[in-house]
This record gives structure tokens, C-alpha cells and sequence, in this order.
């Protein structure tokens, strides 16, 4: 299916069953999916745009955000065990809040993992700081690693993907770098 006609699918079903569309529905429909032959799913939570009054609205996205979480650990039952859940973003926020008490595009972020394939309770990554000269153009966090290196690595743990398949189709113009054994 195209990316438009799954998701009218997706809403059409959520629908059918007197649900509404929410974080939890989402996660909800993706754990009933992914217990029967998908192996991947995708979904969007919005709330993450806050240019403005942005105390206000983390609060808000943070707890869809763990809803929807919850809610695939409780849908996937004993498949949850074998699962990688990856929150991650396209770009970042700047550092500073912005006039109107907000944030701004920026360029280094965030993710989030869960899943009880994880060997987690850890920090990943490299902290760059936050002090005169660590941040990207004096406003943004550092990026110091690809995000999609962390979701290729995940899908060569979960599947067996091959490295140069991963760095030249699935995710092109990606260098891996070392394995962050995200994996129990």
C-alpha cells in the first residue's frame, strides 16, 4: 500500500471498532498488526512542535508518547520480549527558547528507545555539552551521531539486515559506525 492509503486504512479501522484516533489506538492497532505478520510499524504522535509556550506542551506529548509505549507492551503481550520501539524525530529543537517561550528547527536531538529486546537502562551516545563552543552554529545541540544508525542497527539485531543493505538502500548515504549493542 502507498504511506496515504495505509493510513486511511488504519483509520478506517480504528473506526470500524468505536475507537478513537489516539496515541493509544495508534499503538493499539500497530500491536494487533505486528501479532500477526508485519513486522515493522510506523506511526506519527504529533505535539512535538513548540515554537511557543513550550512548558506547556512537553508535559502533554510526553505522556502520549508513554500511552502509546505502554500501550504496545500491553498489546504484544510475550511478543514484547523480541521488540524495539524507537521515538525519534527528523530534527531537532534549539537549545534556547525562543520570544515566545518556545523553541525553535533545530538540528541535534533525541531518542528514545523501549522494548524488552533492549539491553537497556543505559545512556547512549556522545554528550557534546551545552557550554560556550559545544553547541552546532552557537544554538543547537551537537550532533554526534546519525539517529538512523540506531534504527539500522536495531533492524540488523531483529532481522539479520546486511550492513552495506542498511548504509546503501534502507537507509542510504548512512555510515553505521561502531555497534552500540543495543540488543540483549
Amino acid at each position: 500500500m502507498e504511506d496515504g492509503e495505509m493510513m486511511e486504512a488504519m483509520a478506517d479501522s480504528i473506526a470500524a471498532s468505536n475507537r478513537s484516533v489516539t496515541a493509544r489506538s495508534l499503538a493499539s492497532f500497530a500491536a494487533e498488526r505486528l501479532r500477526e505478520d508485519a513486522r515493522i510499524a510506523s506511526f506519527s504522535l504529533g505535539g512535538w512542535d513548540t515554537h511557543r509556550g513550550q512548558v506547556n506542551r512537553m508535559g502533554g506529548a510526553l505522556r502520549h508518547l508513554s500511552s502509546a509505549i505502554s500501550e504496545l507492551r500491553s498489546g504484544l503481550g510475550p511478543d514484547w520480549d523480541r521488540t524495539v520501539v524507537l521515538a525519534m524525530t527528523e530534527f531537532g529543537r534549539t537549545v534556547r527558547q525562543n520570544g515566545s517561550a518556545g523553541t525553535d528547527h533545530g538540528t541535534g536531538s533525541a531518542l528514545v528507545m523501549a522494548g524488552g529486546a533492549l539491553n537497556g537502562g543505559r545512556v547512549l551516545g556522545d554528550w557534546p555539552g551545552l557550554g560556550q563552543g559545544d553547541l552546532f552554529a552557537d544554538r543547537d545541540l551537537m550532533p554526534t551521531r546519525d539517529v538512523r544508525a540506531y534504527a539500522a542497527w536495531a533492524m540488523a539485531g531483529l532481522f539479520g539486515s546486511d550492513r552495506a543493505a542498511l548504509e546503501g538502500q534502507i537507509f542510504p548515504g548512512l555510515d553505521l559506525g561502531p555497534d552500540p549493542g543495543l540488543l540483549r
